[in-house]
């Protein structure tokens, strides 16, 4: 958990910075803010229960605080039972983090996954005879000169 006496706010716009752009724009995206509020009003939190919600969602987004705590956190920040938390960070997961995660992961190039077909990796080209290629070896009929 984060601590009381840091300046929150300076280090939450730091690190909501540090984020990509599509991704800063799903967290302030008006619809994360109607899908906390549905949220909260399907599992009946006060006003001040949501704020609450809303700011431990922030902290776990901007990666200030573990996934794996939020359960205990939002329990305990929040003042509801851990059964209720738990139902609340399986809806959370589910409409919060999963949109924001399948847009991190189109910004990484390195988990998009590329549709590759086996002519990608021939040597030859369309329209090329084969004596006119300098490199051979991935061509299983041309024979050696």
């Amino acid at each position: 958990m984060v601590s009381k006496d840091m300046n929150l706010d300076s280090i939450m716009a730091e690190k909501f910075g540090e984020l990509p752009k599509k991704v800063q724009s799903a967290i302030t995206d008006i619809s994360v803010e109607e899908k906390l509020r549905a949220l909260s009003e399907k599992h009946k939190l006060h006003l001040d229960q949501w704020v609450l919600l809303e700011n431990e969602i922030m902290l776990t987004l901007l990666g200030l605080e573990e996934p794996e705590s939020m359960v205990k956190n939002i329990a305990e920040e929040v003042g509801i039972e851990k059964d209720l938390a738990r139902n609340l960070v399986n809806d959370i997961a589910v409409e919060i983090f999963k949109p924001i995660r399948e847009l991190m992961k189109a910004e990484d190039p390195k988990t998009e996954s590329k549709k590759t077909y086996p002519s990608d990796t021939l040597a030859y080209k369309q329209g090329e005879s084969s004596t006119d290629r300098k490199e051979v070896q991935e061509d299983p009929y041309r024979e050696s000169i």
